[in-house]
């Protein structure tokens, strides 16, 4: 020990990380020697990064960001070691980005850790891997994919207008599930809705699941901008007429699979996701009443009995989990949970039915995230991966 202190590299204590609060992410900066290496692991609902041959002062410090919970240092004989409290998780692919630059001063450098939930792969994917269909014995099933809001109604506006991704996206899902064997009925295939009415135009989208097996709607979300640096992440939501606590699958390994969020020991990672009595604000759930002409609605579908409601409902529980979980295998986002809501197209579909908030475009980052193909490209195989592997393992036959 006493070889590794008359070095000089223990003299002096490093200074406490500096905070900075940015646009959708959070910096933190370590000022540190020349010579000084350090080493970055992510576990989870933390960050560590490891400084050998470096001291610091031990101590909690509360932080309290949507980013950053707080932080500790800690010494351990002859290294210092930084734990950054991440409440909407770090993987090996996700959550944070790190880069290295010179000092202000002197001949130092500054490591530079930006911490965002919306920091994920949107790399284009290797391969779409093959779907084969073994359970069904050659049924061929059917799958209606609508693309939520259009026409008069744009939805949530960002960076991209919500109507528009999703469009994009049911397109790609499409694509997927054809590729499979499955028959695929859109809502839209272009900037239409069925009726300039918001009620019948969803009454129509829904009744286009009769005599279909499922009902995907695919949306963006959007939320007040006091919340918008800090909220985003996937979700997906399935009819119950009683508000329930969010429940959060693990991402499917569909490829390098990241780990399980670990739980934060000072519940910064509950404490940072909303409440199902806030619920995430989706601005284009009503189009503008400048665009819109209000006619009697047409074609309002029943609600199904009472029992066929209760299986349909664990059904499409089942088949949220599914969706959410692959599609966080496919691009390492937030694990925002599977939701229950009484959105209409969900609630008065004949067949089992989600609703996938796959983002929010009132993030800086996840907004522009959603401009890229290739990250819709992995949303899109996402959905249509969980909705397979729904149909193969958890669809009745009967």
């Amino acid at each position: 020990m006493v070889a590794l202190l008359s070095t000089g590299a223990l003299a002096q204590s490093l200074p406490p990380p500096r905070i900075g609060d940015q646009p959708g992410f959070t910096r933190v900066v370590l000022d540190l020697p020349k010579e000084a290496t350090y080493q970055i692991e992510p576990l989870g609902a933390a960050l560590r990064v490891t400084l050998p041959g470096q001291t610091v002062a031990p101590g909690l410090h509360f932080v309290s960001l949507p980013e950053l919970a707080g932080y500790v240092l800690e010494q351990h004989e002859d290294k210092a070691v930084l734990i950054l409290f991440t409440p909407q998780g770090v993987t090996p692919r996700s959550g944070y980005k790190t880069m290295t630059l010179a000092a202000l001063q002197g001949d130092g450098q500054r490591l530079v850790i930006d911490l965002s939930g919306a920091f994920v792969d949107t790399s284009p994917l290797p391969a779409f891997p093959e779907f084969r269909f073994i359970r069904s014995g050659g049924r061929r099933f059917s799958v209606v994919v609508d693309a939520g809001h259009g026409g008069p109604d744009p939805g949530a506006l960002g960076p991209v207008v919500e109507k528009a991704v999703n469009l994009e996206v049911a397109l790609r899902v499409r694509r997927f599930l054809q590729n499979a064997g499955v028959e695929v009925v859109l809502t839209r295939e272009s900037d239409t809705a069925f009726s300039p009415d918001k009620r019948t135009d969803l009454a129509q989208r829904v009744a286009l699941a009769e005599g279909k097996d499922l009902f995907v709607s695919i949306h963006a979300n959007a939320t007040v901008p006091a919340r918008a640096d800090g909220w985003c992440g996937l979700e997906v939501y399935y009819y119950s007429p009683d508000t329930t606590r969010p429940f959060f699958p693990s991402p499917a390994p569909l490829l390098p699979a990241p780990p399980p969020l670990a739980l934060n020991p000072l519940d910064a990672l509950e404490a940072a996701r909303p409440t199902p009595a806030q619920g995430p604000l989706d601005p284009g759930t009503q189009p503008s009443p400048e665009d819109v002409n209000p006619i009697p609605p047409q074609g309002l579908p029943t609600p199904t009995p009472q029992m066929n409601s209760l299986r349909r409902m664990e059904l499409s529980r089942t088949l949220a989990t599914r969706v959410l979980s692959y599609t966080l295998g496919a691009t390492a986002a937030v694990n925002r949970g599977v939701r229950s809501a009484d959105f209409f197209v969900i609630r008065y579909s004949s067949v089992p039915a989600i609703l996938v908030e796959m983002g929010y475009l009132s993030h800086p980052i996840e907004g522009q995230n959603l401009r890229e193909a290739s990250y819709l490209d992995r949303i899109a195989y996402g959905i249509a991966r969980g909705v397979l592997e729904y149909l193969e393992n958890d669809q009745p036959l009967e």
